[in-house]
């Protein structure tokens, strides 16, 4: 088989997984959204990403001797601020609604996630065919996205949800527009750490015994990242559960099953990440740019499947339901051009 197509095969796995992760927190009625948030965040971010690290990486701590301090520095840092973006997710979708903030913060994320690490690592490409052809698939990608989350809208309006966060003469709105945009650009620092770290998945390869286990080298790159990633979440779901007192229902006896859930959310997500650096590295050259258009379109893909099947297109109309499947199948159709513009790279 085609390495892009096993690459594509494994990202549509990390997809999957990335968009049906928070399943789990419909099963946690009983808690709020920091106390499932910052147990996400310490299984997820730290407890896996680095099990999965010290597991794959022989002498972990010598591969980050062994580079640049600035590297580690500065993917820390790219982690932190996709940390931010994982915050202000959040409060984004709260102040102008749930499917246009999805729309506009994936859509960003996707879009400044691809294309930043293409204009860094492999900008001659830009003028290839195979080139044209992956930035057409972005755009398809975008417009699945776009339609995915006028879908949304309409099925808010017609259950009286959302109405006023929709109508945009308010400051508000005009708020939510400012932090979801943020957002955007932030959650793509993800990908830009791995890439930026490039140099830290070299040298762990140099420790790994096979070269056809080179893959599991990007474990020693997220590990850093994650790190930086967490400390917002921390900082901000800390500060509401001590505002809103919500760290007095971890004591709650009849939610100790809560813990089994964050914790098989957090592995979920970490796998999702670990698949992606897997498959940026069955991609080629530009990986991490058709890796992450392929992560973001079946993760949207999955969210919304599993909002079907959990019941949350109850009721909507018709017209709202077909849009949705519209949307879903440009995101599916953006992975052609994306797979054929990789190939030809």
């Amino acid at each position: 088989m085609h390495p892009i197509l096993i690459g594509l095969a494994v990202v549509t796995v990390a997809g999957i997984l990335n968009g049906s992760f928070a399943l789990p927190m419909k099963r946690m009625a009983k808690w709020e959204w920091e106390n499932i948030w910052i147990m996400w965040a310490f299984w997820a971010l730290l407890v896996s990403c680095w099990a999965v690290a010290l597991g794959t990486v022989p002498d972990l701590l010598g591969v980050y001797r062994e580079v640049a301090p600035r590297v580690i520095i500065f993917t820390f840092l790219l982690g932190v601020g996709g940390g931010l973006g994982m915050v202000t997710f959040g409060k984004g979708i709260d102040l102008v609604g749930l499917s246009l903030g999805f729309s506009i913060i994936l859509g960003i994320t996707a879009m400044s996630g691809a294309l930043i690490p293409m204009l860094i690592l492999s900008r001659e490409a830009l003028l290839t065919f195979g080139g044209a052809l992956i930035l057409l698939g972005m755009l398809v990608m975008i417009g699945g996205v776009a339609l995915c989350g006028s879908a949304g809208m309409l099925r808010e309006r017609s259950l009286g949800e959302g109405s006023d966060n929709i109508s945009g003469g308010n400051q508000r709105f005009k708020l939510g527009l400012m932090v979801c945009v943020a957002s955007g650009i932030l959650n793509a620092m993800i990908n830009l750490s791995f890439v930026w770290g490039k140099p830290i998945a070299d040298k762990a390869a140099t420790h790994i015994k096979g070269e056809e286990l080179d893959f599991l080298a990007s474990n020693a790159v997220w590990a850093v990242a994650f790190i930086g990633a967490f400390i917002p979440n921390a900082i901000y779901c800390g500060w509401l559960l001590v505002k809103r007192g919500s760290w007095k229902k971890f004591a709650d006896s009849s939610t100790r099953h809560y813990w089994l859930w964050t914790l098989l959310m957090g592995v979920m997500w970490m796998t999702g990440y670990a698949l992606y650096g897997v498959a940026v590295a069955k991609l080629g050259d530009l990986g991490s740019t058709i890796g992450w258009i392929g992560l973001f379109a079946i993760t949207i893909v999955s969210g919304n499947v599993c909002g079907l099947v959990t019941g949350e297109w109850k009721g909507a109309p018709a017209k709202a339901r077909a849009r949705m499947m519209l949307g879903i199948a440009f995101l599916l159709a953006s992975l052609v051009p994306v797979a054929l513009g990789g190939a030809w790279n």
